[in-house]
């Protein structure tokens, strides 16, 4: 083989790798939408904004025509909080009951689910979450709907 063919193969395989190592750098280096969304203290903010916008959303029928009116509100935004959280790569770790089983027998149609997904997204937009972390929370959300929405 010609020195210049050696030296062009060894260029082209030192070409790849640099490029292979710097895409795995940028990989590495991406924080975690956790992160993005800008930690617990955020996401607490969001959640509680949320809570609120929702409750009083007649379509999002936050307290189930009033059979869960003595729903303890501050478990359930530590709840949301730990589950947003640990959807997003957060280190804090959601206990609760899963989602099928958390909202069983609540009959949720899917524009409830819209609703109340509508809601979220106004609260991010209150504070200002950018566009690609807001979908993918969104994203996440949706994720959600089959065990949640009872009601077709």
């Amino acid at each position: 083989m010609k020195k210049s063919h050696v030296l062009f193969a060894t260029l082209l395989s030192l070409g790849v790798c640099v490029s292979v190592f710097a895409q795995m750098g940028a990989k590495m280096k991406e924080k975690s939408l956790y992160e993005r969304l800008g930690g617990k203290p955020a996401i607490t903010a969001v959640v509680d904004d949320f809570v609120a916008r929702a409750g009083s959303n007649m379509q999002v029928n936050f307290m189930r025509d009033g059979k869960f009116a003595n729903v303890d509100m501050n478990r359930l935004k530590m709840q949301l909080v730990d589950f947003i959280c640990q959807a997003t790569g957060g280190p804090e770790r959601y206990t609760g009951r899963n989602m099928k089983q958390a909202h069983k027998g609540m009959k949720i149609t899917n524009a409830e689910f819209d609703a109340i997904a509508a809601d979220l997204a106004a609260s991010l937009d209150k504070f200002k979450v950018p566009a690609k972390e807001k979908n993918e929370l969104l994203a996440i959300v949706e994720s959600t709907r089959r065990d949640i929405v009872e009601k077709k």
